[in-house]
C-alpha cells in the first residue's frame, strides 16, 4: 500500500511507526511511503516464533499427531528420531510402523492365547559356529530364551536334520566332537547322506536307503513335527518313536510328487521329548528327513531355517523359500540374517539383492498373510572375510535398500562393532573353532561371547 492509503496508521513521538498485530498470515507488511518501502513486522510473529522453539504451543503444525506410543517408548530410550520417520539408536534403524504384526502376536502369545512365530534365515553363524552348543549359546538359541521368559515358552521350534554328524561336517572335528557330546547335534546310526533336492524348511535334509538307520533329537512342546519327503515312488516306510515308547509306522509313498509331508504327534506332556526316526523299508528305497520341531500351544517358538554356508540363492528353488518363513512355515516375524558366504562367495551385491527380494516377496505375498509378516535384516560384523575384495559395503547399501522397501528394521553388527574386527576381538567376540565358546581369532564366526552380544541387540528391539 502507498502512504496516501495509510489514513490510520500514525507515528509516535520518535517519529516510528508502532507495533501492530499484523494482518492474518502475513509475517511482513510492506507501506510504500513514496520515498521507498518499509517492511513492517507484526509483533505476533515472535509469539508464532516461540510456539515452536519454546513448545508453548504442541504440535504447532499437527505434524506429529501420529507419532506412536511405542515410537515414543524408543524415543525415551535415548534413540533419535530421525527426519525421514525412523528411529535409531547405535547401529539399529527401526521403520516407525515396524512391530505392527510382531507386537500383537506377543501379546496374545504373553496372554496365553496363542503362538508367537519367529523365522531365522542365515548362513554359518546363525547356525551357532562356533558357539559352545549350537542350540542353546547361539544367538538364534539366546535370542528364543529371552523372548520366551518375557512372553511364553512356545516350544523347541524347527530343527534341521542337517544339526548332525553327517549335516553338520566339514573341517572342525574339534567342535563336532563337542557338539556331539553336549547333544548339540542330534544322533544317527547307519548311513546317511545330505540329499541334493533344494526343498522343505531349513536348506537341505539328509537321505539313508539302509534299513535301520536312525536319526535322534530332543526337543521341547506338547506336539512334535517330522518333516519328510515323499512321492516319488521310492520312498521308504519308516516309524518313529517318542521317549522310547513303542514305534509307530508311516509311508510316504502316497503323495503326488516330491513333496514335504509333515507328521504330527500331538497330546504330549509338557516339557522335552526324545523324538527317533528310522528308515524301516528295502535299501531300494529312500528316506528323506528335513527335520523335526516341538511346539507347545501358546508362547514365543523361534525356528531357525539357518545353514552352514548358506548364502541368498540357496533358499530360492521352487519349494523352498515357501517352507522357509513363507507361505507354508510362515512366520510373525522373519529376522533375516545377512550371510558372509554371499560376499566371500563373490556374488555381486546387485544379484543378491535381487536373491533376497525374491524370497522376501514369498514372505510377505506367498500365502494368506496379506503381507502381515515384520521383518528385521541384521547386518553381520564382517571381520576379515572381505579384507582383500572390499565389497561389504554394497551388501550394506543394498539391505539398507530393502529395508526400505520393506518397512524392514536394521540391526547392523558391523556398526555396533565399531566396524573393526581388533575392536570385538577386545570384547572376546571373535570365536575358537578348537574351544566352541571361548574367544579365539575367527576372522567373522563368532564365540559366546559375540553371540550373546547379537542376540542381546536383537532383543532388546524385539521386546521393546
Amino acid at each position: 500500500m502507498n502512504g496516501s492509503e495509510l489514513g490510520q496508521i500514525t507515528t509516535d513521538d520518535q517519529g516510528m511507526i508502532p507495533a501492530f498485530m499484523g494482518p492474518e498470515g502475513a509475517e511482513l507488511l510492506w507501506v510504500d511511503f513514496g520515498g521507498g518501502r518499509v517492511a513492517i513486522t507484526p509483533v505476533d510473529v515472535g509469539t508464532r516464533l516461540q510456539a515452536h522453539t519454546a513448545n508453548l504451543v504442541p504440535d504447532p503444525h499437527g505434524d506429529r499427531a501420529y507419532a506412536d506410543s511405542t515410537f515414543v517408548r524408543l524415543v525415551d530410550a535415548g534413540w533419535l528420531v530421525t527426519p525421514n520417520g525412523r528411529a535409531t539408536g547405535r547401529g539399529v534403524t527401526v521403520p516407525r510402523a515396524w512391530g505392527e504384526f510382531w507386537r500383537p502376536a506377543r501379546s496374545a502369545a504373553r496372554g496365553g492365547t496363542g503362538r508367537a512365530t519367529v523365522a531365522v534365515i542365515g548362513g554359518s553363524t546363525a547356525v551357532g559356529f562356533y558357539a559352545s552348543h549350537l542350540r542353546n549359546t547361539s544367538w538364534p538359541g539366546v535370542l528364543a530364551s529371552r523372548l520366551q521368559a518375557l512372553h511364553g515358552d512356545g516350544g523347541a521350534g524347527f530343527l534341521s536334520a542337517l544339526y548332525s554328524p553327517n549335516g553338520i561336517a566339514g573341517n572342525d572335528q574339534a567342535a563336532i566332537n563337542q557338539w556331539m557330546s553336549n547333544g548339540s547335534i542330534g544322533a544317527q546310526t547307519g548311513t546317511w547322506g545330505i540329499g541334493g533336492y533344494q526343498v522343505g524348511p531349513g536348506w537341505g535334509y539328509l537321505y539313508t536307503s539302509t534299513s535301520g538307520s536312525s536319526l535322534t533329537w530332543t526337543v521341547r512342546g506338547t506336539s512334535v513335527t517330522i518333516y519328510t519327503l515323499g512321492g516319488d515312488g521310492s520312498r521308504s516306510s519308516w516309524s518313529y518313536s517318542i521317549d522310547g515308547g513303542t514305534a509307530v509306522s508311516v509311508s510316504d509313498s502316497t503323495t503326488t510328487g516330491l513333496a514335504v509331508v509333515k507328521t504330527t504327534v500331538s497330546g504330549l506332556a509338557a516339557g522335552s521329548h526324545t523324538v527317533t526316526v528310522t528308515h524301516t523299508g528295502t535299501a531300494s528305497q529312500y528316506l528323506s528327513v528335513c527335520g523335526v520341531s516341538g511346539e507347545n500351544t501358546s508362547g514365543v517358538v523361534l525356528n531357525n531355517f539357518a545353514k552352514r554356508n548358506a548364502n541368498a540363492s540357496h533358499y530360492l528353488p521352487a519349494g523352498k523359500a515357501e517352507w522357509n518363513g513363507g507361505s507354508l512355515y510362515p512366520a510373525d516375524l522373519l529376522i533375516y540374517a545377512v550371510s558372509p558366504q554371499d560376499v566371500i562367495d563373490g556374488i555381486s551385491a546387485d544379484t543378491w539383492a535381487s536373491q533376497v527380494r525374491r524370497h522376501l516377496s514369498e514372505v510377505k505375498d506367498g500365502g494368506l498373510a496379506l503381507g502381515a509378516v515384520d521383518i528385521v535384516f541384521v547386518l553381520p560384523h564382517i571381520g576379515k572375510a572381505d579384507f582383500q575384495g572390499q565389497r561389504f559395503q554394497a551388501f550394506a547399501d543394498r539391505t539398507y535398500a530393502l529395508a526400505a522397501q520393506f518397512e524392514a528394521a536394521v540391526v547392523d553388527l558391523w556398526n555396533l562393532g565399531r566396524s573393526s574386527w581388533n575392536f570385538s576381538n577386545s570384547l572376546g567376540h571373535w570365536g575358537n573353532p578348537a574351544a566352541p565358546g571361548t574367544a579365539g581369532t575367527d576372522d567373522f564366526l563368532l564365540s559366546d561371547a559375540g553371540h550373546a552380544f547379537t542376540a542381546g541387540a536383537l532383543a532388546d528391539l524385539l521386546n521393546s
